[in-house]
């Protein structure tokens, strides 16, 4: 009697096992196929490979060298426990996707390799500017771009913001660098903390005018503006017309912002900085334009008439749990963000509720 409930336990016990990996099948299935972004995907065209994926890095920032030279765009990234590093994208399209001839260069300050993270990258037409923990890094460009594949640089100056540095930019002359926050894990003062319409910014982003005569490559410490912005940015760029923000964090829906630039006019307060009254410009979170992107998006920058997106999910650290691993820099015009994007995101080529 015992030796035939034991005949028929067997063959329950293989139906339950079946069940599970029929559940666990479904949902890695799903997880990695089922959703997609027809709107980005559509007007989004795949440009560079991201680079050193395979050497595990972690790309961070992304910025434009300047025009004519054998690099197009540089990208910033951490690898644990190792020196950060910079690698150096072609401006051949045919060389820029074999990877046999990727090159990085990582930096010393005072003699020692920085591996601090490298947040973000901007250069100009001569340095190259990185923001690395609290403080901005400056090189010659011309250090960069001579030097020998995985070479160490040692850097000029730096200056420091007082904050995280988790990104930077270049425009008409002024050095941006911005903040984090995400609660919990990226908390930021509480000065940063405003009330912007019907919604709380936490993050700031100084805004330094250049003055590549000077230490650090800046007029003065204190910025010449201030921008209050949303949390969870990752990038900023900006055009006469735009200011753009690259949001995102962890396995989220990330968002590409729109916003009109109003840096010229008059502000909407001031922001005290070391008891320096700072003209204050806000940034309402949902008041511009946006679309939705894969998630982890990254640094973006401007070229040519395009925003270009960087992003992380391919990374060893992360493309195990990604449902979308972005092997390529976006590129996209800024007229296609817009309010009411259609479709923006489907899973199995359904629009979820």
């Amino acid at each position: 009697m015992q030796s035939k409930k034991k005949k028929r336990a067997v063959p329950v016990a293989l139906i339950v096992l079946e069940v599970i990996f029929v559940i666990l099948f479904l949902f890695f299935t799903s997880w990695w196929f089922g959703f997609s972004y027809p709107y980005f995907d559509s007007n989004a065209t795949q440009e560079k490979r991201i680079p050193g994926l395979a050497s595990g890095i972690s790309p961070q920032g992304l910025c434009t060298l300047p025009d004519g030279g054998a690099y197009e765009f540089a990208m910033s990234g951490y690898i644990g426990g190792q020196p950060s590093r910079v690698y150096l994208i072609p401006s051949d399209p045919v060389a820029a996707n074999i990877k046999r001839v990727e090159r990085y260069v990582s930096f010393t300050e005072n003699g020692e390799d920085i591996k601090t993270h490298f947040g973000g990258v901007t250069c100009s037409n001569d340095y190259m500017y990185i923001a690395s923990g609290k403080k901005i890094i400056r090189i010659a460009l011309e250090k960069v771009l001579s030097a020998d594949n995985a070479a160490r640089i040692e850097i000029d100056d730096s200056f420091s913001t007082g904050f995280n540095n988790a990104y930077c930019y270049l425009f008409d002359g002024m050095l941006y660098v911005g903040e984090f926050y995400r609660p919990g894990n990226y908390e930021t003062p509480a000065s940063h903390h405003m009330q912007v319409g019907e919604h709380t910014n936490r993050a700031i982003v100084y805004c330094y005018t250049l003055d590549e005569t000077r230490e650090g490559g800046i007029a003065d410490m204190v910025p010449t503006k201030v921008l209050s912005v949303c949390d969870q940015v990752q990038g900023i760029a900006l055009t006469e017309y735009n200011i753009f923000l690259s949001c995102s964090y962890g396995l989220a829906d990330s968002l590409l912002k729109a916003y009109p630039n109003k840096l010229a006019a008059a502000p909407d307060g001031t922001f005290d900085v070391d008891g320096h009254a700072v003209p204050l410009y806000t940034f309402e979170d949902g008041a511009g334009a946006q679309i939705r992107m894969p998630c982890m998006s990254e640094e973006i920058c401007f070229k040519n008439g395009q925003l270009y997106v960087l992003f992380e999910s391919m990374s060893q650290k992360y493309s195990f749990v990604t449902f979308t691993r972005e092997t390529f820099i976006r590129a996209l015009a800024p007229a296609d963000i817009v309010a009411d994007p259609p479709q923006e995101k489907t899973f199995w080529g359904f629009i979820p509720a």
